[in-house]
């Protein structure tokens, strides 16, 4: 319960309210947006249909004066086309042609330069410095003429065009002047209608793309969310992991205290303390060649009460819950001990001497 308290009250890391933040902001955007893409594909729609409505009630109003008259319209349509053309062409023929005369100017100055350096060295005129600026000026120079020379002939043939479409809607216009009168309301309109329809569909490509960045926005919140809240779980199962390590080695000392503290016998209490701390600088020199065949089997030892007719009474209730507190390692280290102080008695010569039935390790 404690635990689940202290979730709850951990204090929120502040990239999760950033991110929730925008992963919000990102939605109601996202529904703002589609909601004004619906109308304004809804009112595209409209008034493409009005506007054929509106051009077929024109058509069978006026007859085959529109018919007639199509000609003409879309001889001044292309006329428009290449009047841009050839102001597009003008432009660039003058950006050429400003070019090509500062280019000349870069070079009247390297030569006025370089003669001046003449006349000051006696005729020695190889400067690099001015050298490399009359190269470069030549060669932009020479750029700027040819790209003149392509500006000159793109404006000579968009000229040509346009004065060719001019000249084509003029005679259409002496031609069909009653069809052009009639019809012009027909055509004002469609014309109208068309302009609306771009406007539309301009403002409808704008949406997509706005709803389409809101989109992507609001996926990287959701991919920094779910790697934030990724992170907030491994931390958390780390520090789990590490507080239950902790209790557990707590809740053993806590219990090898309790067993020391309710027990009167000195011996014992020590020995305890023995098996639960080893020393790791204590160490005993031994000859691993000695072998004798009344040596004490390592696997055989144990520190099981033995059934002897010298010992009748059974263990007692705090030894048995002492022999079940004790590790593997702690029962291996016992046996070790048992094993090394009869080695070492045999080769001394000295009799193990009987020991005191209070004693732990005559016990075991």
């Amino acid at each position: 319960m404690s635990e689940g308290v202290a979730e709850c009250t951990e204090k929120l890391d502040p990239r999760v309210q950033i991110e929730l933040e925008r992963l919000n902001t990102a939605t109601d955007e996202i529904n703002r947006l589609e909601v004004e893409l619906d109308e304004a594909r809804l009112a595209f729609r409209r008034l493409l249909a009005e506007g054929h409505l509106r051009i077929q009630q024109l058509t069978k109003k006026l007859g085959t004066s529109v018919h007639k008259a199509r000609p003409y319209y879309e001889a001044r349509f292309r006329a428009n086309i290449t009047s841009q053309e050839l102001q597009a062409a003008n432009i660039t023929y003058d950006k050429a042609n400003s070019a090509h005369a500062a280019a000349r100017e870069m070079v009247y100055l390297a030569e006025q330069g370089l003669a001046r350096l003449a006349e000051g060295s006696g005729g020695l005129t190889l400067d690099p410095a001015w050298q490399e600026m009359l190269n470069h000026a030549t060669h932009r120079v020479n750029q700027a003429e040819s790209d003149r020379a392509a500006a000159t002939v793109t404006q000579r043939t968009k000229a040509a065009a346009h004065r060719a479409a001019t000249a084509l809607v003029q005679q259409l216009q002496n031609g069909l002047k009653r069809h052009i009168a009639k019809s012009r309301p027909y055509f004002e309109e469609k014309a109208r209608i068309n302009s609306a329809l771009e406007a539309q569909k301009a403002r409808i490509q704008t949406l997509e793309v706005q709803v389409a960045d809101a989109k992507q926005k609001y996926s990287s919140a959701l991919r920094n969310l779910e790697r934030i809240s990724d992170e907030i779980h491994r931390h958390r199962s780390r520090r789990q992991s590490t507080r239950n390590d902790t209790t557990s080695e707590s809740n053993a000392s806590e219990t090898l205290e309790e067993l020391c503290a309710h027990n009167n016998d000195e011996n014992v209490r020590e020995w305890l303390r023995r098996a639960d701390r080893s020393d790791p600088d204590t160490w005993t020199e031994i000859d691993l060649d000695y072998s004798s065949p009344e040596e004490i089997s390592f696997e055989k030892c144990s520190l099981r009460p033995r059934s002897t007719p010298e010992k009748s009474s059974p263990p007692s209730p705090m030894e048995t819950k002492v022999m079940e507190m004790l590790t593997d390692d702690q029962i291996a280290s016992l046996m070790l001990d048992a094993q090394l102080e009869a080695v070492c008695e045999r080769l001394a010569g000295v009799a193990r001497i009987p020991r005191s039935p209070q004693s732990p390790e005559a016990r075991y």
